[in-house]
């Protein structure tokens, strides 16, 4: 796997060896080293030719336990000038680690083993809980019944999907859920799904209730009028739409089954699907049935004033007491359209607001003697 330069150039130039490199860490460290134009070497003692295909040049090398292994290797670092490896399984991390300190070579293998990176892994992931623990508490009136461990796993979760939910609004969204009454929870625009999954494992749970993701994955619709043309037309245009519905149910399958569907459509129309028939069904996530009074709604499509407003209209009038909303983006660097709403909401219904906060750029609301009437 060459950087484009000419084949002189490669003699002389410092190389990374991945091996091996069929393993999906080593996979995934040539494609990122392919956006780097970084000279990598990829190896393996496995034969590949899928791989050898894709990338120009699979070179083969011996298993490390084997007895030729040594020769072949220190062979293929001198005649490729290899200063680095990348080593993703940790039986053979171990082993060159073990083999570059006992003959003082020069190369050195890249990061730790994969076993500390596991642990290590681990270690950032609850220090982060330690770090929203207190926060959560707070915002949950006191002390959160979710463990450690429970926070832990949606942060895991979201964190390995797609979005722009930061951790402070997925930190907020699991401190609300405990005040939440029951009833069904719903989301207008969801992308692949990184806040509709917290929703989903939040609201199974608490048993809250019955989550709806509702999302056109259409360009028109995600065309943000009210925006400056990075937001409005090039981020629009980037995405492709076939896909982004297939990623959506692959990221929600492992929390949704039993408790959760989604419509394709633009929120008016899921509405009146939602307010009519109650029921919706999908070929991935079968028959779920709705009560129809929402315990939580994440309004979170498009973001124009007009949109944002209509989005409210139509569906905070269905919210149960006691019911949460949370309007993305109130805070945002594109436009104003969620914070017109929301500041016209916050100014109207003042007296049946039980708690209002804004977190990770998001407004929540927490309605309290009875739900809103039609927006105006």
């Amino acid at each position: 796997m060459q950087s484009g330069k000419s084949g002189n150039d490669h003699q002389l130039e410092q190389a990374v060896l991945v091996f091996p490199a069929t393993h999906p860490d080593g996979r995934e460290y040539l494609e990122a080293a392919r956006e780097r134009d970084e000279n990598v070497i990829a190896a393996s003692s496995v034969w590949d030719a899928e791989l050898d295909a894709e990338i120009g040049e699979l070179v083969v090398l011996p298993y490390v336990h084997e007895p030729t292994f040594p020769r072949c290797f220190l062979d293929l670092i001198r005649k490729r000038n290899i200063s680095r490896v990348y080593a993703p399984v940790a039986a053979v991390y171990s082993w060159l680690d073990r083999f570059i300190s006992e003959n003082n070579l020069t190369i050195r293998l890249v990061g730790t083993s994969p076993i500390k990176r596991e642990m290590g892994r681990f270690n950032l992931l609850m220090n982060k809980v330690a770090k929203y623990r207190h926060f959560i508490d707070e915002c949950a009136g006191g002390r959160s019944d979710l463990s450690d461990l429970e926070i832990a796993a949606v942060f895991r979760m979201a964190g390995n999907i797609y979005g722009e939910s930061n951790e402070h609004k997925i930190a907020a969204m699991m401190a609300i859920f405990p005040s939440a009454p029951k009833g069904d929870v719903i989301e207008i625009g969801s992308l692949v799904g990184k806040s509709a999954a917290v929703l989903a494992l939040l609201a199974r749970r608490y048993q809250t209730g019955n989550v709806l993701a509702i999302d056109p994955w259409q360009s028109e619709a995600a065309t943000q009028h009210d925006s400056p043309q990075t937001v409005r037309v090039d981020m629009v245009g980037e995405w492709e739409y076939e896909i982004l519905p297939q990623d959506f149910v692959i990221n929600m399958l492992p929390v949704g089954l039993g408790s959760f569907n989604y419509l394709r459509r633009e929120s008016a129309k899921g509405f009146e699907i939602y307010r009519e028939h109650r029921t919706v069904a999908s070929k991935p996530f079968g028959q779920v049935v709705y009560r129809g009074t929402i315990a939580i709604i994440h309004i979170d499509g498009n973001h124009d004033y007009a949109q944002v407003k209509q989005d409210c209209e139509l569906w905070l009038p269905l919210m149960a007491q006691d019911g949460w909303l949370i309007l993305d983006d109130y805070l945002w660097a594109h436009g104003d359209g969620p914070q017109r709403v929301g500041d016209a909401l916050l100014e109207q219904y003042s007296q049946d607001i039980a708690i209002a906060f804004v977190c990770g750029k998001a407004l929540f609301v927490k309605f309290g003697r009875q739900s809103p009437p039609i927006f105006t």
